[in-house]
């Protein structure tokens, strides 16, 4: 992603090049959040519907773990989508300070969609049984349906025909079948509203954020069993040089035991630096340019479950410690 005319040692939010269109006399604009169990697409979702590859997706469950503010324009409308960590009984602060996210994120949206694994009874029922809040406009976005028959998805479809959801559209993330349906239905549900950002704005995350997301993605994608769930990534500096220098970026992989940190070191340190080789080249295709990146690895002990470590972390809407 270019970025041009940037000051050096300075960061911004995600963008594309073209200049602002002028406001057209009728426009449509909200927020829309993507809720729905772990791992049932929601990341890959918006990556789709915004157009560009944002949030942090593996096959892991619980990958995401904040919400992300995902934008799409065009010349009559703009949907600023909400991606959120799947919807879960929390057993720890983390996931308490995830479900208040998810929390947080419908309350202010003006549309929710829903997404359900068609081929996971649990994310069926789950969906059955969802409550929408107030009377905002619901949409449920039945994806995955390459897992099941046809057959199958028209009777999930005919499932939830008393449910609250104003339609149902089938979808395949990950090949974006039904995903122009599906932007198109959302579309046109946005209330009458100007832009509520820059409409040349991908995202309002600053780009060390999508640095963190790209070596924790990684870390998840390369470690096994408990150790990616135990782990995160802070930047400690993004510096972005001129002359076409790479830029710097210092990121700390924080576990929780001195054993974990040993297996994110690797044997003679071959893990991390697999992890910093195949994360860098992300944050390049990113970025559109080079960079120089150093990871550091430290044992933050039992971080999922302190507050303060949470806190320190960026965490917000965490409850009080138990």
């Amino acid at each position: 992603m270019c970025r041009e005319g940037m000051p050096e040692e300075t960061e911004s939010a995600a963008s594309t090049k073209h200049n602002t269109p002028p406001e057209p006399a009728s426009f449509r604009a909200g927020f829309v959040a993507i809720v729905g169990l772990p791992n049932v697409g929601k990341s890959t979702l918006l990556n789709r519907l915004v157009g560009v590859r944002l949030a942090a997706v593996t096959p892991k469950a619980q990958t995401t773990r904040r919400r992300l503010l995902g934008i799409y324009s065009d010349d009559r409308h703009q949907a600023v989508f909400i991606d959120t960590p799947g919807l879960l009984e929390p057993r720890y602060m983390l996931q308490a300070a995830m479900a208040r996210e998810a929390g947080s994120a419908q309350s202010d949206a003006d549309l929710l969609v829903y997404v359900v694994d068609a081929g996971y009874p649990k994310s069926v029922q789950h969906a059955l049984d969802f409550v929408v809040r107030g009377d905002t406009a619901s949409i449920l976005c039945l994806n995955k349906t390459d897992a099941v028959s046809p057959e199958a998805v028209r009777d999930l479809i005919g499932s939830f025909a008393d449910g609250p959801w104003e339609t149902v559209i089938a979808t395949v993330a990950t090949r974006e079948a039904g995903v122009p349906e599906l932007r198109a239905s959302i579309l046109e549900r946005l209330p009458d509203s100007p832009p509520l950002y820059p409409t040349d704005e991908l995202s309002t995350a600053p780009l060390r954020y999508f640095a963190a997301e790209f070596v924790r993605e990684t870390a998840f994608e390369m470690l096994e069993q408990e150790v990616p769930y135990s782990l995160e990534v802070a930047v400690e500096e993004f510096k972005e040089r001129e002359g076409g220098r790479p830029t710097y970026i210092q990121a700390t992989v924080y576990v929780e035991r001195k054993s974990q940190k040993g297996i994110v070191i690797g044997q003679g340190g071959t893990m991390i630096r697999a992890i910093g080789v195949d994360a860098r080249r992300k944050i390049e295709a990113f970025l559109d340019h080079k960079v120089y990146l150093e990871l550091r690895v430290k044992v933050l002990p039992n971080w999922r479950k302190k507050r303060e470590h949470l806190k320190m972390l960026g965490y917000r809407y965490l409850p009080k410690e138990s």
